[in-house]
């Protein structure tokens, strides 16, 4: 029971006395010392201007007082044990709601999500995606990984890893890419855009101080989304403007080639999640897990694309 009742207070901790026999007993019962279980009970007999228990060298025994008050406060803190215990019990079946990007999802996190579900086999997880900021008014999610400044409405965050960009391609194009050496080459291709990031290819142009109206004279083919469309380049249909952190494995690998550095900072990751409240022992865990998986796999690459940009 003691373990069901949430935090300490006098009155508890005379309850788990009671019920277990002496203090030392209590105290193991509830994590503290002996001589945290003493002051509390203390406190409780102030308050109510009587003894309840006495006090030996090796044993604790109830007064008469401190026996009735036991028989008729116990009855409610078994009830409290029990609605504690329901809450606790269903919150650990209860799934961690996560948002995230697609990008982020299918390069970042489902490939590890066996080490997670291995590590913490306890908390289960509903993933969800989706392009805009999380409203967690509405929204039904504990945790929204996304992109920007770090700076929604109604929200806490914490910064995960910047995100840069630059032109990449694959395929067939990886060779004649090779030849572009300067941006008013770059027309010579057609360029790849994701309708989730239309303002992509005029913030690198703006970024390398270039004049945004050559884009008027390019083949631009839109894709729905970021997925889509690295996958275009990969096939070797055109050249798109890539994330990097993200997209190091599939440069590492040959299957994407960086064009016309350096990379450009544009904005961050971030995991967010509602103002005002506390993030849950589940959200702490998987928020501790995913900054410790974020360092291995890109720390070394983010600090790469800061001493280049």
């Amino acid at each position: 029971m003691s373990r069901n009742i949430p935090p300490l207070n006098p009155l508890h901790v005379f309850v788990v006395a009671a019920k277990t026999g002496n203090f030392t007993a209590a105290a193991e019962a509830l994590g503290v010392t002996p001589s945290a279980v003493s002051r509390q009970i203390a406190v409780l007999e102030g308050y109510l201007d009587t003894r309840l228990f006495h006090r030996g060298v090796h044993s604790n025994t109830l007064t008469d007082t401190g026996t009735g008050y036991f028989r008729q406060v116990s009855p409610a803190f078994e009830i409290i044990s029990l609605a504690t215990q329901s809450i606790q019990d269903n919150r650990s079946t209860t799934p961690l709601k996560i948002r995230v990007l697609a990008t982020f999802g299918m390069r970042f996190l489902i490939p590890r999500l066996p080490a997670f579900r291995a590590q913490y086999p306890n908390i289960h997880l509903s993933i969800d995606t989706g392009f805009a900021p999380a409203d967690f008014s509405r929204a039904d999610v504990d945790v929204s990984i996304q992109i920007g400044d770090g700076n929604w409405p109604g929200t806490q965050s914490h910064q995960l890893f910047a995100t840069y960009i630059q032109p990449i391609c694959g395929g067939r194009l990886i060779e004649e890419a090779q030849q572009i050496t300067h941006m008013g080459e770059i027309s010579r291709l057609p360029l790849l855009s994701s309708k989730n990031r239309p303002d992509d290819w005029a913030y690198w142009f703006r970024a390398r101080g270039q004049d945004q109206g050559q884009l008027r004279n390019v083949e631009m083919i839109e894709f729905s989304n970021s997925l889509l469309m690295y996958q275009a380049a990969m096939d070797g249909v055109g050249i798109a403007l890539g994330q990097f952190p993200i997209l190091s494995q599939d440069v590492a690998s040959g299957k994407l080639k960086p064009l016309l550095g350096p990379p450009v900072m544009q904005a961050a990751y971030h995991a967010v999640w509602r103002a005002g409240a506390e993030p849950n022992r589940k959200m702490r865990q998987f928020l501790a897990w995913l900054e410790k998986e974020v360092e291995a796999a890109f720390g070394a690459d983010m600090r790469a694309l800061d001493q280049q940009s």
